[in-house]
């Protein structure tokens, strides 16, 4: 656009009046026949060739600031906005970055995620598992290792001579030995005895009494610092010592010890599988971190992997206590994906009260995983399904009622078995209706043993003399002492 002031004089009246005459340059539009308004382009090729987008749009002025300098005018139309339209670009720019990495040179790599209807193809099944490590690998429960996702890649290993070594070699017997617990039957999670006073320290002369009795009641097989022994509740050092003390008399009366190192910090938890390993222990237990807890199974999963790798050969279960940890996992989808992640892993302890799920999970496969049935009221139920390994607090209190549930089970004694669980299940109900599990679990200790065991450690509370009293009259009236 051209602006030129002229002075002159038009008439007389318009005498000295400055005269400002505007000169437009030329739109190219208007010396292109074809592009004129309200004429229709004769053909295609005409119209994306020629047409160019009218200046008035401030989005098309925009995006042609941002356009390349070198881009030619008559470039077609469509080309054009594809490269002008920062929208378009964008969505195309997140298709192509979905599912897709780049690399040094700007390649795009696509990485396929896990697909679980893989496990379903027979030549697969056997080793197939979802890793750990992300959705985009997979795990060889055969080779021990993680590797990229993709079919392809799945058949490329399955056909790789190392997978076909580890499918034909048969597990050696010292892995079979370390994967193996021969412990079955009763087991009894034992209270931690502690002195009245203020400072709530733990009684260690209790624990031998303790140890006589439940030998002299038949019972095999101990946990040491889980839930029932406030295991939560001790220090480190205490655990440790606990636990010296508990192997020392065990050793010498014959009776199986498992000991229980989680609901601590990692590093503690390490700490204390690596002592119990020392200690002489026949399996270990573990709950889950209480406060940064799992997420789903996978993150269990490696949990129990990190710990393991300190416990050396023995043998590992994860207690299932989702009441007290409330951390609930699919057991059925945890048992199938630990395979082969870690080898020294055994079983389970299930405390719910869902027999259905537990029975589930049992026959899920019985010859690698033990499942321990870890309810009372459950007991006689479990022993009709099948559960050889049974865990109930009543050991502490009422050992020979439980193994005449068992005892008559097997000599197909159906009712006295009924009898003997409906008079446990009406002890158990009476005790607990007195407060928390475990204080009324330590008196009723106190009441039926003779043993100074009702003393619990902060935050629980011990119960009042007036609740023992009232514990110990219902306890009478149905029989129990």
């Amino acid at each position: 656009m051209d602006i030129k002031k002229e002075k002159g004089v038009s008439n007389e009246e318009d005498e000295g009046v400055e005269i400002i005459r505007l000169d437009l340059e030329t739109d190219a539009r208007e010396e292109d026949p074809k592009s004129l308004k309200g004429e229709t382009p004769k053909t295609a090729k005409d119209l994306f060739s020629d047409f160019k987008p009218d200046s008035g749009s401030e989005q098309e002025n925009e995006n042609e600031e941002e356009s390349d300098g070198d881009d030619d005018d008559d470039e077609p139309l469509a080309k054009r906005i594809k490269k002008e339209n920062p929208k378009i670009v964008t969505r195309k720019m997140k298709k192509e970055n979905d599912g897709a990495s780049r690399t040094p040179n700007n390649k795009k790599v696509y990485l396929q995620k896990y697909k679980k209807e893989w496990e379903e193809i027979p030549s697969v099944k056997p080793w197939l598992s979802e890793s750990v490590h992300g959705e985009t690998y997979f795990y060889c429960k055969f080779c021990k290792k993680d590797y990229k996702c993709g079919k392809s890649e799945v058949f490329k290993h399955m056909s790789s001579m190392k997978h076909k070594k580890n499918t034909t070699q048969p597990p050696s017997e010292k892995i079979i030995k370390k994967q193996m617990m021969k412990f079955r039957g009763l087991l009894c999670p034992v209270v931690t005895p502690f002195v009245k006073s203020r400072t709530k320290d733990v009684c260690y002369d209790l624990i031998q009494p303790y140890v006589k009795f439940l030998k002299a009641c038949g019972v095999k097989g101990i946990l040491v610092n889980d839930v029932v022994g406030e295991g939560m509740s001790l220090t480190i050092s205490e655990r440790k010592r606990v636990l010296e003390y508990w192997c020392t008399l065990c050793k010498e009366y014959g009776i199986f010890v498992m000991v229980q190192i989680g609901g601590a910090p990692l590093r503690s938890v390490v700490e204390l599988a690596l002592h119990a390993e020392k200690s002489g222990v026949g399996a270990i237990v573990i709950l889950p971190d209480l406060y940064q807890r799992p997420q789903d199974h996978l993150d269990l999963i490696r949990y129990i992997k990190t710990v393991s790798i300190n416990t050396g050969s023995l043998p590992i279960l994860y207690h299932h206590y989702p009441k007290y940890t409330k951390l609930e996992v699919d057991m059925k989808r945890f048992l199938l994906d630990i395979t082969g992640e870690v080898d020294t892993f055994v079983g389970l302890i299930c405390t719910t009260g869902d027999l259905q799920e537990t029975v589930s999970v049992m026959e899920l496969n019985p010859e690698k995983f033990v499942v321990f049935m870890g309810t009372d009221e459950g007991m006689l139920g479990a022993v009709a399904s099948g559960f050889t390994c049974i865990m109930g607090n009543s050991l502490n209190i009422l050992p020979k009622l439980a193994e005449s549930i068992c005892s008559c089970m097997k000599n197909c004694e159906i009712k006295s078995a009924q009898a003997s669980q409906t008079l446990l299940t009406r002890a158990v109900t009476n005790i607990h209706s007195h407060g928390e599990m475990v204080p009324t679990l330590k008196a009723a200790m106190s009441i039926i043993t003779k043993l100074p065991m009702d003393t619990v450690r902060e935050p629980l509370q011990t119960l009042w003399e007036g609740t023992v009293l009232k514990m110990k009259e219902k306890l009478r009236e149905i029989g129990i002492i």
